[in-house]
């Protein structure tokens, strides 16, 4: 029997008739098989009596009700079986029946028996600096809390994937026995929810790409209760880059089953977007959230040093940079080609420099619809024209009256409440402690300061319209490097 979305009625007849001998030691009656036919096929009973020429009241008052109980005991889906729901019942209950035959895969049971097997490429650098209080809590979140899903959050070159690699091989040096099998992968442009579940159920040796995502779902969530398995999902944000609605939902239905069914695996999420704005569902997602923010200064001082730059003037960088590694590592690399290693040279110039992988993240952020609404990008224009230095904060108040006076004057504050909410989730704005009784205040890095100010690709002002995706991908490889002076 091959995988199913089940079209033949007599091939589910034919397993439900077993289940039936098996349950109560006799076969389906001819009745019987006509109610859960004319079920299948959406008929009412007036319909089946007179296709079958039994009586509609013998059918509907004396078949259907103890037929219904009985299916309801022997399938046990939690959910009882009625005439308008016998359909979806059954086939869900065929294929989890023949997920079962092939339940032990084809995965060698040696190859996973005294080791951990390791799917997929880690990222490595040469030296880890820092996070320990992140590596500690995570670890405790997921040994002992049991944590199904845990959710990496933070800008563009912040350490997500190294810091998710630095948990896999700490869990798996630590706790040799917790997991069986580690999948990480990564989460290419725009790459369907689909495509990656046929990717991780091929590892177990299991063919579903003409499946459909429910299916494959359950063969997932099948695996995962025989093997326990850390799965690396890195770079989330990527399912979300054309602000599709269904991959939204799809990526929800994946992880509230991954989070709500029982089995001992773990799925690890690294993405520069909030989770809520990359899945759709109409339940709460039970999860573990930790935003990533920069390396505390003596780690930040050790990956200087590592690049060979020295001095007092490198805490005043950790702090332009807020300690974020790939920000720092691109200054360290500048300081060294163009200035010999002197940073008091470098100081002398005023410039600010912004690294790779945070300017590809604001390159998407502006320039993909969908991702930053009218009011949103608004709000950090505004930001980085009022704020005049970098430690420099603007009373909420201040920014609703200001904006009303230069975009709307009916703009709403709640509307302004949830659109800086929202920025300050994925790290794009700060804001001050919230201490009770004082008013927050909002400002900007000065390196997303200055991407503003500068709109080296006309993204934030949308003054640039690219039709090439590729020439639009490519954008995310360029540095700026002006020595524009910040205001």
């Amino acid at each position: 029997m091959n995988l199913i979305e089940i079209s033949e009625l007599e091939s589910v007849l034919d397993i439900l008739e077993d289940k039936v001998v098996q349950y109560s030691q006799r076969h389906l009656s001819e009745a019987e098989r006509i109610v859960i036919r004319g079920a299948w096929d959406g008929k009412d009973y007036k319909e089946m009596a007179s296709e079958s020429g039994y009586n509609i009241f013998y059918l509907q008052q004396k078949v259907a009700p103890p037929l219904w109980a009985m299916l309801s005991e022997i399938i046990n889906a939690g959910v009882k079986v009625r005439k308008l729901n016998l359909k979806s019942i059954l086939i869900n209950f065929v294929n989890q029946a023949y997920i079962a035959t092939i339940g032990d895969s084809n995965l060698e049971s040696e190859q996973i028996r005294n080791s951990t097997k390791i799917y997929g490429e880690l990222p490595k650098r040469k030296c880890f600096y820092g996070r320990e209080k992140e590596i500690q809590y995570l670890s405790k979140r997921v040994k002992f809390s049991k944590e199904k899903c845990v959710a990496l959050v933070g800008v563009g070159g912040i350490g997500k994937s190294l810091l998710a690699a630095k948990l896999v091989e700490e869990l798996i040096s630590k706790y040799s026995k917790l997991y069986k099998i580690v999948i990480w992968k990564k989460i290419k442009y725009n790459l369907p929810i689909n495509n990656i579940l046929d990717d991780i159920v091929s590892i177990f040796d299991i063919d579903v790409t003409k499946q459909t995502l429910d299916f494959k779902i359950s063969v997932l969530l099948h695996q995962l209760q025989l093997y326990p398995c850390l799965i690396v999902l890195d770079g989330l944000e990527g399912l979300v880059q054309n602000n599709d609605f269904k991959q939204k939902i799809d990526c929800g239905n994946l992880l509230i089953q991954i989070t709500e069914q029982e089995h001992q695996s773990c799925i690890v999420l690294t993405s520069q977007l909030p989770i809520e704005e990359i899945i759709y569902t109409d339940t709460t997602l039970l999860y573990t959230n930790l935003q990533i923010k920069g390396l505390e200064e003596n780690a930040a001082l050790q990956l200087f040093h590592e690049k060979k730059v020295h001095g007092e003037e490198c805490k005043k960088l950790i702090k332009t940079y807020r300690g974020n590694p790939s920000e720092i590592e691109s200054v360290a690399e500048r300081i060294n080609r163009y200035f010999g290693g002197n940073i008091q040279k470098f100081f002398s110039y005023k410039t600010t420099f912004i690294g790779q992988q945070l300017q590809g993240m604001l390159n998407q952020q502006f320039r993909q619809p969908g991702l930053l609404t009218d009011l949103q990008r608004q709000i950090m224009i505004y930001l980085a024209e009022e704020v005049l230095e970098d430690s420099m904060l603007i009373p909420f108040s201040k920014i609703v009256e200001d904006l009303r006076q230069k975009v709307n004057p009916d703009l709403s504050v709640s509307e302004l409440i949830i659109a800086i909410e929202s920025l300050e989730q994925r790290l794009l704005v700060e804001s001050s402690q919230r201490i009770s009784k004082e008013e927050v205040k909002y400002g900007l890095e000065p390196v997303v300061r200055k991407y503003i100010l500068v709109d080296p690709f006309g993204f934030v002002n949308n003054k640039i319209y690219f039709k090439n995706s590729d020439s639009i991908s490519n954008l995310d490889n360029v540095c700026i490097e002006q020595d524009t002076l910040l205001k």
